[in-house]
């Protein structure tokens, strides 16, 4: 029986490639996979030799923080290269494109799954991708066709938020558990890491103070990723806001407007309709390399799936309070913004596809290694 060997460096991939894995093994029970992952994977048996918390950052200049353990993870997958008969990789392509080198060099085929952001840093990468990727399977939908435009053999799933975000909760109902019936709900949510954390949060709750300065009435909620230390949640505990955790999706359906960190958190909010205002900061010296290598107008993903900047987006010094709460504001006080918003959200999440991108993207992998 095949060997896998599976690599998901953060923790949305780590989730949806968890979601691969027990779809692979309902069509091939006798299929095993070892790598790198976190908690969901862990979930399924996977047996894990690095974990995805340690080597997850933002910013180019952050991770030389993490090299020691990149490096023996790197090392480890040079040794699990030499066992296994395919390698999954999911996101993480600084990471992942580096070990699709290694496995093409041994001549071990290559399933990548929730594609690196080509789109976004240029056609640098797509070389690389073509030279060693046998099969992808994207998720976005303007995806395939960039993919195949250069000979790679690409297919549109769907996204597998889809298959997570099955909430039917009551907006009112969540509005009074959570202590908020009356007046606006504001929804902060900083990120998933600790260092996006530390840059977002102070700006959000100095946002949502000039939003109170007009609107008495509203209210603050922060959603706070499973996983991060609570001291990183001080001063909004300090400020005596409510900080919820594994209730991120409640939050984004009962809030009126959502202060968000760029990233799966923005695909989340636009599949439940919420508006929202986009900001991302990273350190001084990764912003500025980004800033000559990123080919993109838009760095929010509804924006980027839509074509156009249909929710506000603010990046780095840009995304002070005084602006994030101005853009916040403008939705509040216009009920006709806040329609057209949802909207347009419902759009984009009709552009994903539909249930079921876990079950396409097994059986994709399936016929790669069955051939």
């Amino acid at each position: 029986m095949p060997e896998l060997l599976i690599v998901a460096g953060e923790s949305s991939g780590d989730l949806f490639a968890s979601l691969l894995v027990r779809e692979v093994r309902s069509l091939r029970p006798g299929w095993t996979f070892t790598g790198i992952g976190g908690r969901h994977l862990a979930g399924e048996g996977v047996h894990l030799f690095a974990r995805s918390e340690e080597m997850a950052v933002v910013g180019v200049w952050e991770v030389g923080k993490r090299l020691p353990a990149v490096f023996q993870a790197l090392r480890k997958v040079r040794k699990a290269l030499e066992v296994v008969d395919g390698v999954v990789l999911v996101d993480y392509p600084g990471f992942n494109l580096r070990v699709a080198g290694m496995a093409k060099r041994r001549g071990i085929p290559v399933f990548y799954y929730i594609a690196p952001q080509v789109w976004a840093w240029g056609a640098s990468r797509i070389g690389r991708i073509a030279e060693r990727v046998t099969r992808m399977a994207v998720v976005l939908p303007f995806e395939e066709p960039l993919f195949r435009r250069f000979g790679i053999d690409a297919t549109f799933v769907g996204h597998p938020l889809l298959e997570v975000m099955d909430f039917h909760g009551s907006r009112t109902e969540l509005r009074m558990e959570l202590g908020c019936e009356r007046g606006p709900i504001v929804g902060l949510l900083p990120g998933s890491r600790a260092d996006e954390v530390c840059r977002l949060l102070p700006a959000f709750l100095g946002a949502l103070a000039h939003i109170r300065s007009e609107l008495p009435d509203a209210r603050g909620i922060v959603a706070a990723a499973s996983g991060l230390h609570d001291g990183l949640f001080r001063r909004a505990h300090t400020e005596r806001l409510p900080v919820v955790r594994n209730r991120t999706y409640e939050v984004m359906a009962a809030s009126d407007v959502l202060l968000v960190a760029s990233g799966t958190a923005t695909l989340e909010a636009a599949i439940l309709g919420t508006p929202m205002v986009v900001a991302y900061r990273t350190s001084w010296p990764s912003y500025l390399l980004a800033r000559r290598l990123v080919k993109v107008p838009h760095i929010a993903l509804p924006n980027l799936i839509a074509g156009r900047p249909m929710v506000p987006e603010l990046i780095q010094r840009v995304a002070s309070p005084e602006h994030i709460a101005r853009e916040a504001l403008a939705i509040l006080k216009d009920r006709e913004r806040q329609e057209k918003m949802r909207m347009e959200l419902q759009a984009v999440r009709e552009r994903l596809g539909s249930p079921g991108a876990s079950r396409r993207a097994a059986r994709l992998l399936v016929e790669m290694l069955e051939g």
